[in-house]
């Protein structure tokens, strides 16, 4: 059974020869509140050392379909008045109509008959048609990062492409070739942000590193990024949870923790071999990843025409 948190720091005050407590959570206990403090670091630490198994996570999301409405603009302008509707419509959200600059959002939502855009129109007409697209998504609340290669078109059955740096993004949106067939995205704002925001409903998926290495009493995986009550446990090793305590305290102490150190390093390199899946056995050649491959053929028999 793994250790709570008030074990784990009972345990490494034990092997330093300090003394123990009896609470952690709550405690004004000098001692007891720094363990807590380096306790949280080296978990948020180890959450960001490596892909665990056990902290990794699969995530699904449908895009929205476009809204269509009609409003009055004007030349030089960044406000749309008169609208028809403006329920269901978000900052961010990308316009595309008659006069409207490539890839102008909402700045604000003014009124249920008005928006102001980032971007001044560019020509004047009234009760013009318009459509509004999402292009933000919200990540998961666990979110810490996505894993590379892993965002899919499940609609389309291909990869989307990113994620895309500020520059890259910056260059989608001011190059006069800039669009193909396969979405791309970045992680913006801590959202989903997708180019070029859709108008009909798709299906996403992609694999991500989840934050929550904590497990309250009774859960059976990691549910929350802290320790909060003193029953708490982590989705680590206890070993690895020791070690790393022993050498952190040391550490902050300025006292010589070289052996600590060593016990550590050797900890979570096993530690790691032991998460990763051994890889299968193949004589095929490696090295071409084509759009269309074996994943992405029917198993089983095809269906007769």
């Amino acid at each position: 059974m793994a250790y709570t948190l008030l074990q784990l720091i009972d345990q490494v005050s034990g092997e330093l020869g300090l003394s123990q407590p009896t609470v952690v959570i709550g405690s004004t206990n000098n001692q007891s509140t720094q363990f807590l403090a380096l306790a949280q670091r080296l978990g948020k630490d180890l959450v960001r050392e490596f892909e665990w198994q056990r902290l990794v996570k699969a995530y699904v999301l449908q895009t929205t379909s476009g809204i269509s409405t009609i409003g009055t603009i004007t030349a030089g302008s960044k406000v749309i008045t008169d609208m028809g509707t403006t329920t269901g419509l978000e900052v961010g959200n990308v316009v595309t109509g008659t006069g409207q600059a490539p890839y102008a959002e909402i700045l604000t939502i003014d009124s249920s008959t008005q928006v102001t855009l980032n971007t001044p129109v560019a020509t004047s007409t009234a009760a013009v048609s318009m459509t509004f697209a999402k292009q933000d998504y919200p990540m998961p609340s666990d979110f810490d990062r996505m894993i590379s290669d892993t965002n899919w078109d499940r609609t389309n059955h291909w990869r989307n492409l990113g994620t895309k740096t500020s520059q890259e993004w910056q260059w989608l949106q001011g190059g006069i070739i800039s669009v193909g067939p396969r979405e791309r995205y970045r992680i913006y704002n801590n959202r989903l942000r997708i180019f070029q925001a859709l108008t009909s409903v798709y299906t996403f998926a992609f694999e991500y590193v989840s934050n929550y290495w904590v497990m309250s009493t009774g859960a059976t995986a990691g549910d929350k990024g802290a320790f909060t009550a003193d029953t708490d446990t982590t989705i680590f090793p206890d070993d690895l949870m020791l070690a790393g305590l022993k050498f952190y305290f040391l550490k902050a102490k300025k006292l010589d923790y070289a052996v600590e150190l060593g016990e550590f390093m050797r900890t979570l390199s096993y530690t790691k071999a032991q998460d990763v899946p051994v890889p299968a056995q193949s004589l095929a050649p490696i090295g071409m990843n084509p759009l269309v491959g074996p994943w992405s053929v029917q198993d089983g028999n095809w269906p007769a025409q």
